[in-house]
């Protein structure tokens, strides 16, 4: 009877650590995502970039319009 309480016990502390397992899991999951973002993020730079060494201008500079440059 002794082996079983010890058994059920055991399962216990088991379950107690895969619960603490699944949530260390969840936490960095939501690392892997907010680093994707982010990843993303540096992927769009580089792609704008152009091969001559400058940078794709989305907007016009201050005090210069489009048809003059």
């Amino acid at each position: 009877m002794t082996d079983w309480f010890d058994r059920i016990a055991r399962l216990a502390a088991l379950s107690e650590r895969v619960t603490t397992l699944t949530d260390g899991v969840k936490a960095l999951a939501k690392r892997v995502e907010d680093h994707q973002t982010r990843l993303v993020r540096l992927e769009t730079i580089v792609e704008i970039t152009r091969p001559d060494g400058g940078v794709l201008r989305l907007a016009p500079k201050r005090g210069t319009d489009r048809e003059g440059e």
